[in-house]
């Protein structure tokens, strides 16, 4: 699979290593696990079981299944993404002080931005002013989109339509 979820993964022993005796910590890392794309959390883990060979007897088990003694593995809580490791800009196209003019944002997404996403952004208050009503899009996205001023944030709200 590469969307959705969830997914069931089995890890078979192949018979040839000792039996591991009750009490030890058994640590395996499982290569290749693509996280959620958001910030959040992922919600527990609902099965966590071992089994005999026929993998339908448990030895110890949390899940929901009505024979589970235990608790299920916890979810964890993923922090956005940091840009693809550049870091975002937002340059006004004139330099001079007090000039009106437009402000190139510019950013690498680190993970899919949603066709129905918003992009949030504050400008400092040592602006005069921030008259934001459209915008001009010049790469790596298409659709259109509507922009929102309130107060001291102006939010980028897209109503993308992708190809």
């Amino acid at each position: 699979k590469t969307a959705g979820g969830p997914w069931v993964v089995i890890i078979t022993r192949a018979g040839d290593g000792a039996t591991v005796a009750t009490g030890t910590q058994v640590v395996i890392v499982l290569t290749d696990v693509t996280n959620q794309q958001h910030e959040g959390s992922s919600g527990t883990f609902p099965l966590f079981k071992t089994t005999l060979a026929d993998g339908t007897t448990a030895i110890d088990e949390s899940s929901s299944e009505a024979d589970a003694v235990g608790i299920v593995p916890p979810a964890v809580t993923f922090t956005p993404s940091g840009w693809g490791g550049t870091t975002p800009s937002i340059v006004p196209v004139s330099l001079i002080a007090g000039a009106v003019t437009d402000a190139t944002v510019t950013f690498t997404t680190g993970n899919p931005w949603t066709a129905d996403g918003k992009l949030i952004f504050e400008v400092p208050d040592t602006f005069t002013n921030v008259g934001a009503a459209s915008v001009a899009i010049t790469s790596g996205i298409d659709g259109t989109f509507a922009v929102a001023q309130t107060g001291t944030t102006t939010t980028l709200a897209s109503t993308l339509k992708t190809a």
